[in-house]
């Protein structure tokens, strides 16, 4: 029996809504499991570190050197206490029990440079973008931090880590140790290449890097939708 050429057309457009539908289940899919793989490895990441982070209070000059200062002090300061030998949790607690003291190192500097704003140090999970360090990058997403917010924190941002201690030796070189980098990758095993000199890494590491990096970017930017939603 012949087919007429209605019933051909029929057939066709059935074979191709089938072959979309397989196509958008298999991308589908793949999308969940960027998903699970960029914020499984995020926290992985983000379970081994702390973060500082320092806002200014405005773009000027005058309050962007107040910020680097008051950066200095604050690094020489936990540099000078920080509890040898800690662990992560450890590290964490002992910033938590100072925060009042990291205020007040925070407004003398402030203070000494002719400054009447105030300084608020918190500890809490924030977001955070991609940031490259010497010999590091840490992809975007939500971290434990000491946030550090001078007067009206409508300044550019400085960012670091204290755990393991990035910047606490160092406050300007910005390189980890050895001994923190160790320590770093034994506690991330295979996860430790994403961030070491991603640059240098073969191209299958860059792509689950730039995967982490991009969905953790876009659920930061959604959040914040939301936030500003309601």
């Amino acid at each position: 029996m012949m087919f007429k050429h209605k019933d051909f057309n029929i057939l066709k457009g059935k074979s191709a809504i089938k072959y979309f539908s397989k196509a958008t289940k298999f991308i589908v899919v793949v999308l969940i499991l960027c998903i699970f793989y960029s914020n499984a490895t995020q926290k992985q990441i983000a379970d081994n570190v702390v973060r500082l982070h320092i806002v200014a209070n405005s773009n000027t000059a005058e309050d962007q050197e107040l910020k680097l200062k008051v950066r200095d002090a604050i690094l020489k300061h936990v540099s000078s206490r920080y509890p040898e030998g800690a662990d992560r949790e450890e590290t964490a607690q002992y910033l938590k029990a100072n925060l009042s003291e990291i205020e007040k190192i925070a407004t003398q500097v402030l203070r000494e440079n002719g400054s009447n704003e105030v300084a608020r140090a918190k500890y809490g999970v924030f977001s955070f973008p991609t940031k490259e360090y010497d010999n590091i990058t840490l992809p975007a997403g939500m971290y434990e931090a000491v946030r550090v917010e001078l007067g009206e924190a409508e300044g550019e941002n400085w960012w670091c880590v204290m755990f393991p201690p990035l910047c606490v030796a160092d406050a300007h070189s910005l390189r980890m140790d050895e001994q923190a980098m160790s320590r770093l990758e034994k506690e991330l095993g295979p996860n430790y290449r994403l961030i070491a000199d991603i640059a240098k890494q073969d191209l299958d590491i860059q792509v689950k890097f730039r995967i982490v990096e991009l969905f953790q970017q876009s659920k930061i930017k959604i959040a914040e939708m939301i936030n500003h939603l309601f």
